[in-house]
């Protein structure tokens, strides 16, 4: 079976029965073969593949982009469902239309995050499933206080992780600890509860054009769960490539300002020990930083 005839029987098993007139690869990170498919009706969507074994991620997937799709803020790609046909899963998507921005698009992005975080949501911390950060599984289990579902499910689950695999000596290990120790004196016990993207570095927010012909920025690939809403700020920090302006605009857009340089620290610290876990330990050095700012 070709690619294309693999592509047309997941269509047909989600209900679409025009025939693909084109296809073209998308960035779909180191994980999944990403497709935008076109078709005779010149209708396009997005589909996401891999190993069947993999089914889950995207039942992930789907409920995270219909968690953000449900607050009205942020443009996100809409899931259409995940199928499996023999041995490959696959999830379908809206597509969105990449264009270049400018900073005017940038900064309404900071405007729509701030929305997404004040949007109501449960007032408590986790989400309704379970998810993956990468391929690092990520426990999202109900917790009344933030305090301690960082400590349990966040930097003390990726410590653990690092313990197990043997990629942590026992200095490190008790650097880490010492913050996950004193993470009271960083976090507040009850920010407001916001909806996170969960995994938002530049790679997933792509400059584009909405259906009404704005300029926007849309998010993908979300590891989504409720927290503090300058955790997701924190991942844009890490790795860079976003504009100020799209921080100045969060930065005015929200009344929560105490104590974050700490906590950006505290939440940083969670993703480079979860690239210690990707990738090895070449990344150590940058948590071993991360905690040493947090405990100065």
């Amino acid at each position: 079976m070709t690619d294309q005839q693999l592509l047309q029987r997941i269509l047909a098993k989600a209900g679409f029965h025009s025939t693909i007139t084109k296809t073209c690869d998308l960035s779909g990170g180191c994980i999944h073969s990403v497709r935008k498919v076109t078709l005779s009706d010149d209708s396009s969507l997005v589909v996401k593949m891999n190993n069947a074994k993999y089914e889950h991620l995207f039942t992930e997937e789907a409920a995270g982009l219909d968690a953000i799709n449900k607050t009205q803020t942020v443009l996100t790609p809409k899931p259409l469902g995940v199928f499996t046909i023999e041995d490959t899963a696959a999830i379908i998507m809206t597509s969105i239309s990449t264009a270049s921005v400018d900073d005017a698009a940038w900064s309404s992005f900071g405007k729509e995050l701030a929305a997404l975080h004040s949007h109501d949501v449960q007032n408590r911390f986790g989400f309704e499933t379970d998810n993956h950060i990468g391929l690092t599984p990520q426990p999202n289990g109900w917790n009344d206080d933030w305090v301690e579902f960082n400590k349990q499910q966040r930097l003390g689950h990726q410590l653990n992780l690092t313990i197990n695999r043997n990629l942590i000596n026992q200095n490190q290990q008790r650097k880490v600890t010492a913050v996950i120790d004193r993470l009271d004196e960083f976090l507040p016990t009850n920010p407001k509860p916001s909806l996170l993207h969960g995994d938002l570095w530049s790679g997933n927010a792509l400059p584009a054009i909405d259906d009404n012909g704005k300029m926007r920025i849309a998010v993908i690939d979300p590891a989504c769960y409720i927290g503090d809403g300058w955790a997701d700020i924190a991942m844009m920090k890490l790795f860079g490539g976003f504009p100020n302006c799209c921080f100045e605009a969060y930065e005015n857009s929200v009344s929560d300002h105490v104590n974050i340089d700490a906590r950006l620290a505290v939440y940083q610290l969670y993703h480079v020990l979860n690239h210690v876990n990707l990738f090895g330990r070449s990344y150590m050095g940058q948590a071993m930083n991360l905690a040493d700012q947090v405990l100065s």
